[in-house]
């Protein structure tokens, strides 16, 4: 990468950073443009010209975290066995991307209520993910037992982003413990024998 490439590419990472924070702090509906690119030390004219729009900057950060997020879950098909000492294991491990992204989270939560653009996009970064799952598909009979299977996946994914929302971006953790236990009970019925 040429410095003319790094510079454009700090200079987006920048906007991004800012408007999370922004967004957080301000509210997504209440953030304009105008306030990420002067918090962000940038024009508006340089901004537009990396992002048309607030959706825009969320879903860049989205994709920028996916690769982490497709990571946990590739562990979790990998491992040696299911049980619900493992899978609760998982869950403990996989709680620190929201410790990570807990603002980035947060601002996708007001994103995505907003937007629909943006919940599309998280959808689809769910059925992506989902998708590249091989060991849990592999027992599969018929492709419609691998998307019944795929169905369940995506709407534990949808449980645990809803539960890890409140348990570590709000801050409700009274039953922490509870929760993830529930959540590995969930999970282990998709790794059951059929």
């Amino acid at each position: 990468m040429n410095l003319r490439e790094q510079q454009r590419s700090e200079t987006r990472q920048r906007f991004i950073d800012t408007a999370m924070r922004l967004f957080l702090d301000n509210g997504f509906s209440a953030t304009s443009m105008n306030q990420i690119a002067a918090a962000a030390g940038g024009s508006r004219a340089n901004l537009y010209l990396h992002f048309r729009n607030k959706p825009e900057l969320v879903m860049a950060k989205m994709r920028d975290i996916e690769d982490e997020i497709a990571a946990g879950y590739r562990r979790l098909d990998a491992l040696p066995g299911y049980d619900f000492t493992v899978l609760r294991a998982w869950l403990v491990e996989i709680r620190e991307l929201w410790d990570t992204y807990s603002i980035e989270f947060a601002a996708m939560e007001q994103a995505m209520a907003a937007d629909t653009a943006v919940a599309d996009e998280w959808l689809g970064m769910l059925r992506r993910v989902s998708g590249s799952m091989q060991r849990l598909y592999s027992t599969c009979a018929s492709e419609q037992e691998r998307e019944e299977r795929q169905t369940h996946l995506v709407t534990f994914m949808m449980s645990l982003d809803r539960n890890f929302y409140f348990l570590y971006v709000r801050g409700h953790q009274d039953r922490h413990e509870l929760v993830l236990d529930a959540l590995a009970r969930q999970l282990l019925t998709l790794f059951e024998p059929r």
